[in-house]
């Protein structure tokens, strides 16, 4: 007698998996506490960018350029520089949580954009608190 059935086939289905049917479960990875901290991130992010194009806006075209203008500007330059790189970052760790088909490809992507966030941002935030010393000390030696 022979067996026609392979055991192994039995569990088989059609080879089409839809990515919405895990989705759930691909985001019940990421703790609920974790999704609205990078909402709040987000939404902090935007306010910044907002407020320091505003004042980039006004000192930029608005008044005189004199050195204290000029520091204060290349200080909303940077910030909202690093504002919108944590911007990215959290909008890329929060589509690479969503995204299912291109999990793998997303990855590396991801990796590889962090990195240079990474980079990029320490490079802001020693800017940013490079030229708020220099307002500093600028500001102690005109006292003295």
């Amino acid at each position: 007698e022979t067996n026609t059935t392979d055991p192994s086939l039995s569990n088989v289905t059609s080879g089409y998996m839809d990515c919405w049917e895990n989705a759930g479960h691909k985001f019940s990875r990421l703790p609920y506490g974790l999704m609205v901290f990078a909402w709040v991130c987000m939404g902090i992010c935007l306010c910044g960018l907002v407020g320091n194009g505003k004042v980039m806006w006004f000192l930029a075209f608005h008044m005189k350029q004199n050195p204290f203008n000029v520091y204060i500007l290349n200080l909303a330059f940077a910030d909202f520089s690093l504002l919108l790189l944590f911007l990215l970052l959290v909008l890329a760790f929060l589509s690479s949580t969503a995204i299912c088909p291109y999990w793998h490809q997303m990855l590396y992507f991801y990796i590889d954009f962090r990195c240079v966030a990474e980079v990029l941002c320490h490079f802001f935030d020693l800017s940013s608190l490079g030229l708020l010393t220099a307002i500093s000390v600028e500001q102690c030696i005109c006292i003295l």
